[in-house]
């Protein structure tokens, strides 16, 4: 269900499993649909097939290749040094770490209204769910999942379905570039997926049951026959402009979802039936307006890393010139061979001998090396490995978040629209779809009756990785720096410290860092607190009065007594005081 309604109960369960007597899709429309979504495509391959080449070798499936037919082949044959390989790999373990750390928690709802975030037996109803919705992500294959995805950015994007499951409630597929399609809407998200993979007749009945098959494969699978056979399955999913409006069954969800086999009738289809909500989110580096593939770190690094490829083999070639020289000998050395093992001896005339046919010491050896040292340096950069790299030493501790703030605050900018978009096109959607699975399946406690009026009340996700509290960074140090101001200022004017709300900015300030609800007291409770305190205060200032005056007294009783005294004595001035 969609998160502006969190704590609202869930659409009821979809039914109506059999569509005998239904209305079936049109083939021929379906397939026309599967080849303009390839046609879309096309001119997008040779370049992931460039990058795959010359920088990700063991990533992807294209139908027109070896990759379907012969997947343990060697893929870089054209890779001399991969150290786009290795910067993509530290690229993926850095957003891991630094986005969805698996250790630790990385988001949280709160309330889009403000003012309902000071009610901590609301937010602690927040807390409570994130708690079942990350533990269910860290139940499930989600971690290793969306490593894959991470892996896929350099092309450009990396979609994963999110589908339901029986034994850990969700389950996740990432898809690899080259086996999917996918389409956008006119705001240019992400609402079109579909597929063309191969699976073998066992998975297909383990997938969709053996009632569901066509008809010749369901013979070929009740006989055993060919079970190791793999057999094109085409999936699509977008939405579903047919759906009658009101109706809840699975043919008139928003979103329509269809199987169906190369090898079928055309009424033969594995599985139709839909979703409630986009069940591929689709994780995208760098978009131009509305197009439906995006850019990545690969496409940035191709051109080096093409040149990395031929300067380092020039390299070796040299290294070998060096190693093993070509030789030059006269006729008569020639006629009875040269010795080159080493120690071997090779008899001349002392007429010319042996030697190199040219000098092989080469000067340029040195600048050669350091060209691709440069080289290797700036396709890191375009994957941000120093970045990443930083934000593991915060998580190992050898680095505080503002000391990476103020080192690499330019980096931080140029990845922060990356990160937004990876928080708002991927994540955002993930967390939405499976709060919506886990609540149709009862998996959180029923809200407090006391917070039932909260019920309809916007929820938003928001994000306490690593790498979004280092872009956080910049309003903590605001608030420390105006805090510090205030105390100097209040050594010299102590009415400054009257400027600051110590309530308002402690609970800014944790907000900041994603604290949880459960160790801040809430605002009347606080309020009570200090009411209570200045009430003990001034009972006890009043109390301490009370024994002053009572102290005091007997003394001054005495003194009017001897003043009195002192007047009847005739002291005159005295007199005169006490109007004798």
């Amino acid at each position: 269900m969609p998160m502006d309604t969190i704590l609202g109960g869930a659409l009821p369960q979809s039914g109506d499993a059999s569509i005998k007597g239904k209305v079936l899709p049109d083939r021929g429309k379906l397939i026309m649909r599967m080849k303009a979504l390839k046609a879309a495509r096309q001119g997008w391959e040779a370049r992931w097939k460039a990058i795959r080449d010359f920088e990700l070798p063991y990533i992807g499936e294209f139908e027109d290749t070896a990759d379907h037919t012969n997947p343990a082949r060697r893929r870089d044959t054209k890779i001399a040094q991969g150290v786009a390989w290795m910067a993509a790999n530290v690229m993926a373990a850095g957003i891991m770490s630094g986005l969805t750390p698996p250790s630790r928690q990385w988001f949280k709802f709160s309330f889009s209204d403000e003012r309902l975030n000071d009610m901590t037996e609301a937010l602690q109803v927040l807390d409570q769910r994130q708690e079942i919705v990350q533990a269910v992500l860290a139940k499930s294959n989600f971690y290793n999942a969306v490593h894959k995805v991470y892996l896929e950015i350099p092309f450009g994007q990396g979609p994963m379905v999110v589908l339901r499951d029986a034994r850990t409630a969700v389950r996740f597929i990432p898809l690899t570039i080259g086996s999917y399609f996918i389409d956008v809407d006119g705001a240019g998200k992400v609402n079109t997926i579909a597929r063309r993979y191969k699976l073998t007749l066992s998975q297909l009945v383990d997938a969709f049951g053996m009632d569901a098959l066509p008809q010749t494969v369901r013979l070929a699978a009740e006989m055993g026959k060919s079970s190791n056979r793999k057999y094109m399955v085409n999936w699509l999913c977008e939405p579903n402009t047919e759906a009658v409006p009101n109706k809840l069954d699975r043919l008139n969800m928003p979103y329509k979802s269809i199987y169906w086999l190369d090898e079928s009738r055309q009424d033969e289809y594995l599985y139709i039936g839909g979703f409630e909500e986009f069940p591929a989110p689709t994780a995208r580096w760098t978009v131009n307006a509305n197009d439906c593939y995006a850019k990545g770190p690969g496409w940035f690094a191709e051109a080096d890393s093409r040149a990395l490829q031929v300067m380092k083999r020039d390299f070796l070639t040299l290294l070998e010139l060096m190693a093993k020289p070509p030789m030059q000998a006269t006729t008569d050395v020639m006629m009875h061979g040269i010795n080159l093992i080493p120690g071997g001896i090779t008899p001349t005339n002392g007429q010319g001998g042996v030697g190199p046919l040219f000098n092989t010491q080469f000067g340029n050896l040195q600048y050669l090396t350091e060209e691709i040292q440069k080289t290797e340096d700036r396709i890191k950069r375009h994957f941000n490995s120093d970045l990443f790299l930083m934000f593991d030493n915060i998580e190992a501790g050898r680095l505080t978040a503002r000391e990476v703030t103020v080192r690499q605050q330019e980096r931080l900018q140029v990845i922060g629209p990356v990160v937004e978009q990876l928080q708002d096109e991927f994540l955002t959607p993930i967390i939405e779809r499976v709060y919506r699975i886990l609540d149709e399946a009862g998996k959180f406690p029923p809200v407090p009756e006391v917070l039932q009026d909260l019920i309809n009340e916007d929820v938003k996700v928001e994000y306490i990785s690593p790498l979004a509290q280092a872009q956080k960074m910049s309003g903590l140090v605001n608030i420390e720096q105006a805090v510090g101001f205030t105390l100097q200022m209040a050594q010299a004017w102590p009415d400054a410290l009257k400027v600051v709300d110590p309530t308002k900015t402690i609970a800014k300030y944790m907000n900041l860092l994603g604290a949880p609800a459960d160790m801040r007291r809430s605002p009347d409770e606080v309020k009570k607190m200090i009411e209570e305190e200045q009430a003990a205060m001034q009972k006890q200032q009043e109390e301490a009065q009370a024994v002053a005056v009572a102290q005091a007294v007997p003394g001054i009783t005495q003194a009017a007594k001897n003043a009195t005294e002192a007047a009847n004595d005739g002291n005159p001035a005295l007199q005169e005081w006490l109007g004798m």
